[in-house]
């Protein structure tokens, strides 16, 4: 489903709870405001459903009529609800241009006749219950949507704490988790990938680790600049992201899986939250959205795993694509294969030279052997 479509049909969610907080008030003033928020809200669940099953509409089509585009599109099927809709909008419009009041119980029949319209088309033409229907539907299943999901059930339970705790987990997946220097405490990490981040180089050692981590969230050090252009990369509104940045606790993930977040009492106050949480939902969906949307649109090669077969033991790894090159190793006693990822001609023209790596507990290769050594 389209994120447009997603959009629509979550704005029609959202105008139909206004229109039933309307309806609760016993000033019957609110009755006009709960008509014209029922219509809009159908409306713009019409507008989505057109565009789903690419009914022709425009900005200029009257009410009545998006039931005969959307009914060409999927017939033998027809919406229902028609006739009991098409009175909802007689009443928008007679409140509205003539002042007419709403009947309160005419009023309650219809919220109910909307509800069913909007749970069946859903169901049938949509494939989703209206009422989970979510931007979230369209990430790739995995922690950062598991973690927006719950966000979304705490908004939903006003379990404020708990959505901008999980708000901020998925930025640190997202993001963040790049940024971390953690597995320098030790001294250089070794392996491949072992100790990757993007957080400043100075950063990267033991010395600054035990000078300035005071708890495990500052393991996160931002390299500004960068983070700046890789939001800016990804489609991501940077003043959204460095606001939910300012409004959420930190958080950080520990190797073996661990969440520890720092309970910082200004940015958990449930005075502060209740004006703010749902910007900082909205805010996170968007961002996760936008970096999803990007990354989906990158098209690579995709990833193999190749080996090499040695002549002998012990042969020689190169630092560089040259036999004159500091030799870094040796492959272990024993060994006949090697993963490789590419051949390239050495520097004095003297035959390829693979480029191998190997990985284990006391022995880390990453450089060149050369084509006599291979079978």
């Amino acid at each position: 489903m389209d994120i447009e479509i997603i959009r629509r049909i979550s704005l029609a969610r959202h105008l139909y709870e206004l229109g039933l907080s309307s309806l609760r008030s016993k000033n019957d003033l609110y009755l006009f405001s709960a008509v014209n928020l029922f219509q809009d809200s159908v409306e713009a669940f019409l507008i989505a459903v057109a565009e789903h099953v690419n009914a022709a509409i425009d900005q200029n089509t009257k009410f009545d009529k998006y039931f005969v585009a959307i009914n060409d599109k999927i017939a033998p099927k027809e919406l229902p609800f028609r006739v009991k809709l098409l009175r909802l909008n007689r009443l928008r419009v007679d409140s509205k241009h003539y002042g007419i009041q709403p009947e309160r119980d005419e009023c309650e029949r219809l919220t109910v006749a909307v509800h069913e319209f909007f749970d069946e088309v859903s169901l049938e033409l949509l494939g989703a219950s209206f009422s989970t229907i979510c931007a979230i539907d369209l990430l790739k299943d995995g922690a950062t949507k598991t973690l927006l999901l719950e966000a979304k059930a705490d908004l939903e339970k006003n379990e404020m704490e708990n959505c901008a705790i999980n708000c901020r987990k998925a930025i640190f997946l997202a993001i963040e988790k790049d940024y971390s220097i953690s597995e320098y405490k030790d001294g250089k990490p070794m392996g491949l990938l072992a100790g990757f981040t993007y957080a400043p180089y100075y950063t990267q050692n033991k010395e600054y680790i035990d000078k300035n981590v005071k708890e495990p969230t500052d393991y996160i050090v931002y390299d500004h600049s960068r983070i700046n252009q890789e939001l800016l990369t990804n489609g991501v509104d940077t003043t959204a992201f460095w606001n939910v940045w300012r409004l959420t606790p930190e958080v950080f993930k520990t190797t073996d899986g661990k969440w520890i977040v720092k309970h910082d009492f200004a940015k958990l106050d449930r005075d502060l939250l209740a004006d703010k949480l749902e910007y900082i939902f909205s805010a996170t969906l968007d961002i996760i959205l936008a970096i999803h949307k990007t990354r989906e649109g990158i098209r690579t090669s995709g990833y193999g795993r190749y080996q090499l077969t040695l002549r002998q033991d012990n042969v020689s790894v190169f630092e560089k694509a040259d036999r004159n090159s500091k030799i870094i190793g040796a492959i272990p006693p024993g060994m006949q294969k090697i993963e490789t990822d590419y051949r390239v001609e050495g520097f004095e023209d003297d035959g390829p030279y693979w480029h191998v790596t190997h990985y284990e507990k006391d022995v880390f290769l990453y450089g060149f052997i050369h084509n006599d050594d291979v079978e």
